[in-house]
């Protein structure tokens, strides 16, 4: 791109002033952010309408889009937690009720870390988190010092039942943090 480019009519030869600078704020801005990738943007354009040409998209609000694109920015567990289904676990047993409890007490990032472990994604799909179905199977149980284990492809989750809250939420925490996904950075 070239080194100077006029932001107005005659914004080559007009010196930025003092009282000037938030009118010539806004134009950089504009320019940056919009003139400057607009042939980029076009090509993008036409290639997203040739695959997603669809009056559809012509009543969806820019935000509506965004959470059909690229899913829902919330994590709410408890929604995950009524979808959840469970094999060798009843959902009503302390154990289970523990595991919630952990999971409800990771901070946002942790969430994050702990979906895309047993998902592959990092985000909330469009519908919320209970459209997942998260499956949570028992896995062996004490003694072990055998971590959780997930299939992303199934959105399964292998659990080891533990003897505490606080061991469960150790090598929970340890297997979600301590993961590389297919071992590629």
């Amino acid at each position: 791109p070239p080194s100077e480019v006029p932001l107005c009519e005659g914004g080559a030869d007009q010196p930025v002033l003092f009282r000037d600078r938030e009118a010539f704020a806004v134009r950089v801005h504009d320019y940056l952010l919009s003139m400057s990738v607009q042939p980029q943007f076009e090509s993008f354009a036409r290639g997203f309408r040739r695959v997603c040409n669809s009056p559809l998209f012509k009543v969806l609000s820019s935000a509506e889009l965004e959470a059909i694109v690229a899913g829902e920015r919330e994590l709410n567990f408890e929604r995950l937690q009524q979808g959840a289904l469970y094999e060798g676990f009843c959902s009503t047993e302390p154990y289970i009720q523990n595991l919630w409890a952990v999971l409800q007490g990771f901070s946002m990032p942790r969430r994050r870390r702990f979906l895309a472990f047993c998902t592959g994604s990092d985000v909330a799909p469009a519908g919320g988190l209970q459209d997942l179905r998260l499956l949570v199977q028992r896995h062996g149980e004490e003694p072990t010092q055998r971590l959780p284990v997930a299939h992303t492809c199934f959105n399964l989750l292998l659990l080891p039942q533990y003897a505490s809250i606080e061991k469960l939420r150790s090598m929970l925490t340890t297997a979600i943090e301590c993961t590389e996904g297919f071992g590629l950075q």
